[in-house]
Protein backbone atom coordinates (compact mmCIF):
# COMPACT_ATOMS: atom_id res chain seq x y z
CA UNK A 1 0.00 0.00 0.00
CA UNK A 2 1.40 3.37 -1.01
CA UNK A 3 1.92 6.09 1.56
CA UNK A 4 -0.16 9.22 0.96
CA UNK A 5 1.99 12.31 0.36
CA UNK A 6 0.58 15.47 1.93
CA UNK A 7 0.71 18.71 -0.04
CA UNK A 8 -0.62 22.23 0.38
CA UNK A 9 -1.61 24.69 -2.30
CA UNK A 10 -3.03 28.14 -2.76
CA UNK A 11 -5.78 29.90 -4.63
CA UNK A 12 -3.98 33.21 -5.19
CA UNK A 13 -6.51 36.01 -5.65
CA UNK A 14 -7.10 39.75 -5.77
CA UNK A 15 -10.23 41.88 -5.90
CA UNK A 16 -9.85 44.39 -8.72
CA UNK A 17 -13.48 45.38 -9.39
CA UNK A 18 -14.02 41.61 -9.61
CA UNK A 19 -12.42 38.49 -8.19
CA UNK A 20 -9.30 37.47 -10.11
CA UNK A 21 -7.33 34.23 -9.62
CA UNK A 22 -3.69 33.61 -10.51
CA UNK A 23 -3.03 30.28 -12.17
CA UNK A 24 0.24 28.78 -13.38
CA UNK A 25 1.41 26.12 -15.81
CA UNK A 26 2.45 22.71 -14.53
CA UNK A 27 6.19 22.09 -14.53
CA UNK A 28 5.80 18.45 -15.63
CA UNK A 29 2.98 19.13 -18.12
CA UNK A 30 3.37 22.73 -19.41
CA UNK A 31 0.07 22.70 -21.32
CA UNK A 32 -1.87 22.21 -18.06
CA UNK A 33 -3.00 25.17 -15.93
CA UNK A 34 -2.91 24.54 -12.18
CA UNK A 35 -2.67 26.19 -8.77
CA UNK A 36 0.65 26.51 -6.90
CA UNK A 37 1.15 23.55 -4.57
CA UNK A 38 3.88 21.40 -3.08
CA UNK A 39 4.98 18.95 -0.42
CA UNK A 40 4.49 19.87 3.22
CA UNK A 41 7.93 19.60 4.80
CA UNK A 42 8.21 18.38 8.40
CA UNK A 43 9.16 21.78 9.80
CA UNK A 44 6.46 23.72 7.91
CA UNK A 45 2.74 24.16 8.41
CA UNK A 46 0.38 23.65 5.47
CA UNK A 47 -0.19 27.44 5.40
CA UNK A 48 3.57 28.13 5.23
CA UNK A 49 3.85 25.56 2.44
CA UNK A 50 1.05 27.21 0.46
CA UNK A 51 2.78 30.60 0.80
CA UNK A 52 6.20 29.16 -0.12
CA UNK A 53 4.87 27.41 -3.21
CA UNK A 54 3.01 30.55 -4.33
CA UNK A 55 6.31 32.45 -4.13
CA UNK A 56 8.45 29.77 -5.81
CA UNK A 57 6.01 28.79 -8.55
CA UNK A 58 4.06 32.00 -9.22
CA UNK A 59 6.28 34.79 -7.91
CA UNK A 60 3.77 36.21 -5.46
CA UNK A 61 3.56 37.02 -1.78
CA UNK A 62 0.33 37.17 0.14
CA UNK A 63 -1.77 36.45 3.19
CA UNK A 64 -2.87 32.82 3.58
CA UNK A 65 -6.22 31.83 5.10
CA UNK A 66 -6.12 30.13 8.51
CA UNK A 67 -8.13 27.13 7.39
CA UNK A 68 -8.23 25.24 4.11
CA UNK A 69 -11.08 25.99 1.73
CA UNK A 70 -10.93 22.54 0.17
CA UNK A 71 -8.93 19.39 -0.41
CA UNK A 72 -8.51 16.84 -3.16
CA UNK A 73 -6.63 13.64 -3.91
CA UNK A 74 -4.70 12.67 -7.02
CA UNK A 75 -2.37 9.99 -8.30
CA UNK A 76 0.81 10.80 -10.28
CA UNK A 77 3.96 8.85 -11.09
CA UNK A 78 2.69 5.85 -9.08
CA UNK A 79 2.18 7.93 -5.92
CA UNK A 80 -0.94 9.08 -4.06
CA UNK A 81 -1.30 12.70 -2.93
CA UNK A 82 -3.68 14.59 -0.63
CA UNK A 83 -3.72 18.37 -1.18
CA UNK A 84 -5.08 21.00 1.23
CA UNK A 85 -6.03 24.23 -0.55
CA UNK A 86 -5.86 27.67 1.11
CA UNK A 87 -6.90 31.11 -0.09
CA UNK A 88 -3.96 33.48 -0.60
CA UNK A 89 -4.71 37.20 -0.95
CA UNK A 90 -1.96 38.54 -3.21
CA UNK A 91 -0.07 41.48 -1.68
CA UNK A 92 2.91 41.56 -4.06
CA UNK A 93 3.63 40.24 -7.56
CA UNK A 94 7.33 39.90 -8.34
CA UNK A 95 9.01 40.51 -11.70
CA UNK A 96 11.34 37.54 -11.17
CA UNK A 97 10.89 34.37 -9.12
CA UNK A 98 12.56 30.96 -8.66
CA UNK A 99 10.53 28.94 -11.22
CA UNK A 100 9.84 31.61 -13.84
CA UNK A 101 11.84 29.75 -16.51
CA UNK A 102 9.64 26.64 -16.01
CA UNK A 103 6.20 28.22 -15.64
CA UNK A 104 3.84 30.81 -17.05
CA UNK A 105 1.34 32.65 -14.87
CA UNK A 106 -1.95 34.40 -15.56
CA UNK A 107 -4.15 36.57 -13.37
CA UNK A 108 -7.63 35.93 -14.72
CA UNK A 109 -11.21 36.84 -13.84
CA UNK A 110 -12.78 33.97 -11.90
CA UNK A 111 -14.96 32.68 -14.75
CA UNK A 112 -12.02 32.60 -17.18
CA UNK A 113 -9.79 30.86 -14.60
CA UNK A 114 -12.48 28.21 -14.15
CA UNK A 115 -12.49 27.61 -17.91
CA UNK A 116 -8.69 27.32 -18.12
CA UNK A 117 -7.87 25.25 -15.01
CA UNK A 118 -7.11 21.70 -16.12
CA UNK A 119 -8.39 19.63 -13.19
CA UNK A 120 -12.12 19.31 -12.45
CA UNK A 121 -11.52 18.84 -8.71
CA UNK A 122 -9.48 22.04 -8.58
CA UNK A 123 -12.12 23.96 -10.57
CA UNK A 124 -14.81 22.87 -8.09
CA UNK A 125 -12.72 23.95 -5.07
CA UNK A 126 -11.98 27.34 -6.67
CA UNK A 127 -15.66 27.85 -7.52
CA UNK A 128 -16.82 26.91 -4.01
CA UNK A 129 -14.14 29.07 -2.38
CA UNK A 130 -15.07 32.04 -4.57
CA UNK A 131 -18.70 31.63 -3.53
CA UNK A 132 -17.65 31.74 0.14
CA UNK A 133 -15.42 34.77 -0.30
CA UNK A 134 -17.93 36.75 -2.33
CA UNK A 135 -20.92 36.15 -0.05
Amino acid sequence: MNKIILQAGAIPFVFDKELKVMIITSKAFPDRWVLPKGHIEESHSPQNTAAREAFEEAGIHGVVSDIPVGAYDYHKFNRNYHVLIYMLKITETLDSWPEQTFRKRQLLPLERALEVLSDANVREIVKDAADLYSS
